[in-house]
């Protein structure tokens, strides 16, 4: 058994590759720990000196049930001891140094320790990274609780507090424990929990070192993630970790910890909360807690977060309160006692329907986070919110539709704010306190910032106070607004965004709804942009040519769209506008997503010329609605990484290059052309397939050998398919001249979708023989001389049919053998029929298991058969071009 688990282990490794590029990646990490556990952190931060401790005084109220007593482990996978201790050394290595052979000798003694489960070794494996001393390795060694792995209810908890002991400082642990006040599966944001963090006062710096507190924060989340106490991490398209998750036992593990600490409410308890520190309250979404918090003045609890909760006075009750998050859509607004909590630092407003803070807000002078989400009736903020000088992050996301309404009324002397770190959003307004000088004096900004209404910018002077920079920020974000009426408004655009000169180091550009007709100077700035990694241009509709950025180092992701005026990409894209290319010998190094959408005058894209190599890394390719695009460069198929094209409504396209042997999945939608490339039959890795709308296609060659998914749609040109594979999974063959099915499709033993519609010339179905085995969903209609015969079993889940020769005054196809096996596992069918037709097939009434049933086109059928009621499951009726029955059901209701 051992050495099949091993092969199966060794067989999936293979296709961690493979599985990335696909939506299930994330449930099957979830189902395969070897994966879910296999995150490579590239470095660890140094711990920054923090000598602080705190007590224990956390609370969670959730309506969640109570922590259950862990009664299994986590699925295991048999390895030798000797692959155990090489998982164990690749981790407490990392790959960066050799273990002191003392060290080794410990090592190997933790790894028999953990009895060969591969998460234990990978786990300590992971924890022993930060750890140096010889002493502690021993202490992990000797520890007693090795003693308890054999009781299978709590070894995964025993093996967690080994790691969690050996945290390298209180604080770390402290931030760990405080992570069960988030519920179960809850998606954590890196920069709310750090700034959970922060506000609880577990981030303090020591006073000799210059680290912030978010610093710290940012390590500790690094730490946690490294030694995977955090799952499951989220990376934006710059690859900075942006959430993660707990696994649902070790979030056990954090509440088993602060379980004395925490409270949870459910329904409309109540209970006792003047003891205890942090409390949590969410609610079912049905109920609405009602929790009175008055009556005892000596309430210490320092978190409060709540959803829906009766929320309405806030009293001196809560002087401690530290962080406090409110969400819900029976929130209609704040009290006006709010001012009342002296001590908060994290004010959290989401989903609600509030439309406007009470000005006592601008009173919560301890305030370091502010952060507002989905709350699309909040009209403004009090302009005084720039008396709080100690905030240090604003984050406002209420919506991209209403920002241009009025987005500036919200922030006012920004200016004011000089400890701002994060402004994730800055409209410019015209009216004094609002212009776009007020982010000068933030010289503290870092991270993420867009910049809306840049059109209110007077010129490049102007642009120039905002002192972009010099600050630290990483992603920026200039957008004009769409709609402003200014004509000839190129120059002043021009000059404004020559003014907004970006900083040093910028990993992420977006540039919208600009108007000048060229970019400006700092675009070639290749000390710049040396670190810029995505870049996104959209709706510059003025540009008449895209800008030179193929040499950018780092850049991954590029994705224009909509810059209507751009007629050729040429060498000007590649290199300088003369042709040369600074001597660079490869373009584009590290792109591996190219967009190119909406250019609906761009006619040619050429080639580089003479260079040794272009695109090496791309592996997705898009191009969408350029109609009057007439080829792509030939020098496609030397992208030996390119693995996604996809082709949408180029209708001028008549020819494809020939594309590398590794694609993956090609998309062919709405263009002219007659044929695709014969090297298609090459593609060994072809997985998906889909023609659609290539309404002069004449031939596909050979080339499915691997596909799994194939579609071809709206070709009624095209009167043959080439051969499936037997591993082939989806077929669909929708208005398409065929008057047969492609052959091999009777060995298909693996498809599970079959659909076949609105073939005209098709007239008959061969049996299909192992098909019928695995296939779950049915769809054959509207193919007016097709005669259908389905003689072998099966067990369908949804059956479409109708449309045929065969179909009289019944359908007899319910009758075959292949239908009346499916008579417990239906779950939807879809009668199509023809006017003529005046009754339902009796055989219906066998499909015990249905829930949803469609008749379409039985003009006339006047009354449902008496045997409809007794299909017990049956969820959902739909009548569509029932004509007499609707008429007959219409009389009734009007009586």
């Amino acid at each position: 058994m051992a050495n099949e688990i091993k092969i199966i282990c060794k067989s999936l490794n293979r296709l961690k590759g493979d599985i990335a590029s696909y939506e299930f990646r994330a449930e099957f990490e979830n189902l395969i720990p070897e994966i879910s556990f296999n995150m490579e952190i590239d470095s660890f931060l140094n711990d920054s000196k923090v000598n602080q401790n705190f007590k224990n005084n956390i609370v969670e109220a959730t309506y969640c049930d109570r922590v259950t007593e862990i009664t299994k482990t986590f699925t295991q996978y048999e390895l030798t001891e000797y692959e155990c201790w090489l998982k164990f050394k690749k981790r407490a290595s990392a790959n960066e140094r050799l273990l002191a052979l003392d060290l080794e000798k410990i090592g190997k003694e933790i790894v028999k320790k953990c009895k060969r489960v591969p998460w234990a070794v990978e786990f300590l494996g992971r924890i022993m990274y930060f750890i140096h001393d010889k002493g502690e390795w021993l202490s992990i060694q000797n520890n007693k609780n090795w003693d308890l792995l054999d009781n299978r209810n709590n070894g995964v908890f025993h093996i967690l507090k080994l790691g969690h002991d050996h945290l390298r400082t209180p604080s770390l642990k402290r931030c760990f424990a405080y992570c069960a006040v988030f519920p179960k599966d809850y998606n954590m944001k890196k920069d709310e929990v750090i700034q959970h963090w922060m506000a609880e006062g577990f981030l303090e710096p020591s006073k000799e070192g210059n680290t912030v507190m978010e610093d710290i924060g940012n390590a500790y989340f690094n730490i946690l993630l490294a030694t995977s106490f955090f799952q499951n991490a989220r990376k934006d398209a710059c690859g900075d970790i942006i959430s993660c998750k707990m696994n649902n036992l070790v979030h056990d593990f954090a509440f088993s910890i602060s379980k004395f600490e925490i409270l949870i409410l459910k329904g409309d308890s109540v209970d006792n909360v003047s003891k205890v520190q942090p409390l949590f309250v969410r609610s079912d979404g049905k109920t609405r807690p009602r929790t009175s918090f008055s009556g005892d003045s000596s309430i210490k609890m320092r978190t409060l977060i709540s959803e829906n909760l009766d929320f309405d006075d806030i009293s001196s009750n809560f002087k401690c309160l530290r962080v406090l998050k409110l969400s819900g859509h029976s929130i209609i607004r704040l009290p006006n006692s709010i001012e009342q909590l002296i001590n908060l630092r994290l004010l959290h407003i989401l989903h609600t329907e509030i439309e406007e803070f009470p000005k006592s807000i601008t009173k919560l002078y301890n305030l370091q986070t502010l952060r507002i989400e989905d709350c699309p009736k909040l009209m403004k903020l009090s302009e005084d919110l720039c008396n709080l000088i100690n905030l240090r992050h604003i984050s406002i996301n209420i919506g991209l539709l209403i920002k241009s309404w009025y987005r500036d009324s919200l922030l006012k002397n920004m200016g004011r704010l000089t400890c701002l770190q994060t402004l994730n959003s800055f409209s410019v307004g015209r009216d004094e306190g609002y212009r776009i000088k007020e982010m000068g004096p933030l010289k503290n900004l870092r991270g993420e910032i867009n910049i809306y209404n840049l059109e209110t910018v007077k010129d490049e002077e102007e642009a120039k106070s905002a002192k972009l920079k010099e600050k630290e920020i990483f992603k920026l974000g200039l957008f004009w607004s769409r709609f402003h009426g200014q004509l000839d408004r190129y120059d002043k655009d021009e000059k404004v965004l020559e003014g907004l000169h970006p900083p040093p180091n910028l990993k992420s550009l977006t540039i919208a709804w600009y108007g000048g007709k060229k970019f400006p100077s700092w675009v070639n700035d290749l000390s710049l942009f040396h670190n810029l990694i995505h870049i996104i241009l959209n709706s510059c509709e003025e540009c008449e040519e895209v800008p030179t950025l193929g040499h950018l180092p780092c850049l991954r992701v590029l994705e224009i769209e909509g810059m209507g005026k751009v007629r050729s990409i040429g060498s000007e894209f590649y290199g300088n506008s003369d042709g040369s290319y600074r001597n660079a010998t490869t373009l584009f190094p590290a792109l591996r997503i190219l967009k190119l959408e909406y250019m609906s005058n761009l006619e040619e894209w050429k080639d580089a010329g003479e260079v040794l190599s272009v695109f090496p890394c791309l592996e997705e390719l898009t191009i969408r609605y350029c109609e009057k695009l007439r080829y792509l460069p030939d020098s496609l198929h030397t992208c030996i990484s390119l693995w996604d094209l996809v082709v949408v409504r180029c209708t001028n396209l008549r020819y494809l290059p020939s594309v590398p042997s590794v694609i993956r999945h090609l998309e062919i939608i709405g263009c002219d052309i007659d044929e695709l490339p014969m090297k298609l039959q090459f593609c060994t890795s072809l997985q998906y397939l889909k023609i659609e709308k290539c309404l002069n296609l004449k031939f596909i060659p050979e080339s499915l050998r691997t596909c799994q998914k194939f579609v071809v749609q709206d070709s009624p040109e095209l009167r043959y398919l080439p051969d499936v594979p037997s591993g082939i999974q989806h077929l669909e063959i929708i208005r398409c001249g065929i008057n047969e099915l492609p052959s091999g499709l009777q060995s298909c033993a693996s498809l599970q979708y079959l659909e076949i519609r609105k073939c005209q010339n098709l007239k008959s179905i061969p049996d299909l023989g192992e098909v019928f085995h695995s296939l779950i969903n049915l769809k054959i209609s509207n193919c007016p001389d097709l005669r259908l015969k389905l003689l072998r079993e099966g067990r369908l889940k949804t059956l479409v049919i109708g449309g045929f020769i065969e179909e009289l005054d019944a359908f007899p196809s319910l009758r075959y053998p292949f239908i009346q096996y499916s008579h417990t596992s239906l779950k939807k069918l879809i009668l199509r029929g023809r006017p003529t037709l005046n009754s339902l097939p009796n055989e219906i009434q066998l499909f015990t298991a249905l829930e949803e049933l469609r008749i379409q086109n039985f003009n006339g059928m006047e009354a449902l058969p008496d045997w409809l009621g007794n299909l017990s499951c049956l969820q959902k009726l739909s009548l569509d071009y029932c004509k007499k029955l609707i008429e007959k059901m219409g009389r009734r209701e009007r009586r």
